[in-house]
């Protein structure tokens, strides 16, 4: 038994399955990440702290490089600072021979918080 058995025609078919795609369906961020003090894989609190940057920032990191030929997403590394919740994220720009930091981002995870900071570490 195939379709056009059911009396359906080959415009029938391509409507019903052509146009199953979401309308409003949000771009896939592909920033990439690295968690040097897991080792392999980030921990979930080091996810988390990844999330909150690309929720307040993800916009300005990404028109920061968005004439970047080699990869025009930021490229995050996490650190893991004093108490549960403190992380610190590193932005940087990937090129083809190095990278260069973008911003470094002060997060806390269980407040929800993020703090932009000058490079001498005071906040913004």
């Amino acid at each position: 038994m195939n379709l056009t058995t059911l009396g359906l025609t080959s415009i029938q078919i391509f409507l019903f399955f052509g146009f199953n795609t979401p309308v409003n369906a949000e771009q896939y961020k592909r920033h990439k990440y690295t968690c040097p003090e897991s080792r392999s894989e980030c921990t979930e609190g080091e996810r988390a702290a990844i999330k909150l940057v690309n929720e307040t920032y993800w916009d300005m990191l990404t028109e920061k490089i968005k004439e970047n030929k080699f990869y025009k997403y930021p490229w995050y590394w996490v650190y893991k600072e004093r108490g549960e919740c403190k992380y610190t994220v590193a932005a940087k720009e990937d090129m083809p021979t190095h990278t260069a930091n973008m911003e470094l981002i002060d997060v806390d995870i269980c407040e929800k918080t993020t703090n932009l900071k000058y490079r001498d570490g005071r906040y913004r």
